[in-house]
């Protein structure tokens, strides 16, 4: 497995926590009583999708 695929494995994990989290499809806002869990879950998205573009 490389970098890359790897970066990408957790990416899509983060992104599944997101989605999980979120009160929309869009996943533009968080489920009320997980605010906490959504922002931390798109922060981790966020690194490891700057992580993949660098």
């Amino acid at each position: 497995m490389s970098k890359d695929e790897l970066l990408q494995k957790y990416y899509d994990m983060e992104m599944n926590n997101v989605f999980a989290y979120s009160a929309n499809y869009l996943m533009s806002s968080p489920k009320k009583g997980y605010e906490r869990e959504w922002c931390e879950a798109k922060e981790r998205a966020d690194a490891l999708l700057e992580l993949m573009n660098a």
